[in-house]
């Protein structure tokens, strides 16, 4: 999805049948029964002890075992962002050769059976981090993007004296409003809250199906855990800078919809994955290249899909 179109009478009647069944599935019993997966950990490595306060816990998935140059990218920039970085890797097959031309930026690489998806694989990372308490920030990201187009510099810069405890990138209004997950970032209070390790704790490893009762459970009631407990939360980009008309019959997506927009006015640094399949599939690949070579930051050739 490219443009704000309107959802057809379908795709609401889903939404609809999907919340009802959220509701069902969202009972004590249901997850005992269903949702007591425990995923296995094939390999548990670590190369560095603690370096910097900023932990980053790295989902990734490729389904050939490679580590791609967009992903070496990404890793190095966090890194010389100053990140202690955890990778954990859900791929069929783990390539030890691949693994190390990114060891020079990592901490931490656990590969794990592909069970719970990101927020699976940031739970057994936050876990396998003993001295997690000790940071004074920690990012929760993963490799469903392209970039950093631009640098994050001047994004944790904005965030770094001021009293949110809780930030993302973008934020949404599709179901219920929430930060979108594919970067998280706790600091301030919330890493020392009760909120913060209990909803790790208790957060539960769903089935590949169920991709989206997790994201209602915990990408959108995520954002509703910090808010009931009243830690503040913000992002670097509001939907409502963009877009004040707020229409849930609306697809209003907005690393899709306004995904030039943010990067040229807004210091966006990202081109999500699915965006650079639909962009392709619409013949718009020259436009993606034009605007990443305004900035001089991200080769285009890092972007598989368009190779």
């Amino acid at each position: 999805m490219i443009k704000i179109q309107k959802k057809n009478t379908k795709i609401l009647f889903k939404e609809f049948l999907l919340k009802l069944l959220y509701q069902i599935h969202n009972t004590i019993l249901f997850k005992k029964l269903f949702l007591n997966l425990s995923p296995k950990i094939y390999l548990n490595q670590k190369y560095k002890q603690k370096q910097f306060t900023r932990l980053v816990l790295f989902s990734t998935f490729n389904l050939d075992g490679k580590v791609t140059k967009n992903l070496e990218f990404y890793l190095k920039n966090l890194y010389e962002l100053g990140s202690d970085i955890v990778l954990i890797d859900t791929s069929p097959i783990s390539i030890k050769e691949e693994i190390e031309t990114i060891r020079p930026y990592i901490n931490h690489y656990i590969w794990r059976e592909n069970v719970g998806y990101d927020f699976g694989s940031w739970k057994i990372g936050l876990l396998e981090t003993k001295d997690w308490k000790e940071y004074k920030q920690i990012v929760f990201t993963n490799d469903s993007v392209y970039g950093p187009v631009r640098p994050l510099t001047p994004i944790f810069e904005k965030f770094k004296n001021t009293k949110v405890d809780v930030w993302g990138l973008t934020d949404s209004y599709e179901f219920d409003y929430h930060i979108m997950s594919y970067f998280l970032v706790f600091q301030n209070r919330a890493i020392t809250s009760e909120a913060f390790q209990s909803f790790w704790q208790n957060l539960k490893f769903y089935p590949t199906r169920w991709k989206k009762l997790l994201i209602l459970e915990y990408e959108v009631g995520g954002t509703k855990h910090w808010l009931s407990h009243n830690l503040n939360v913000g992002v670097f980009v509001p939907y409502q800078s963009l877009n004040s008309n707020i229409n849930k019959k609306y697809y209003m997506n907005p690393t899709h919809v306004y995904w030039d927009t943010i990067i040229t006015d807004h210091q966006f640094p990202f081109l999500k994955r699915d965006l650079i399949k639909a962009i392709k599939n619409e013949g718009e690949d020259e436009n993606v290249v034009s605007i990443i070579n305004q900035f001089r930051y991200y080769d285009p050739k890092y972007i598989d899909i368009l190779n």
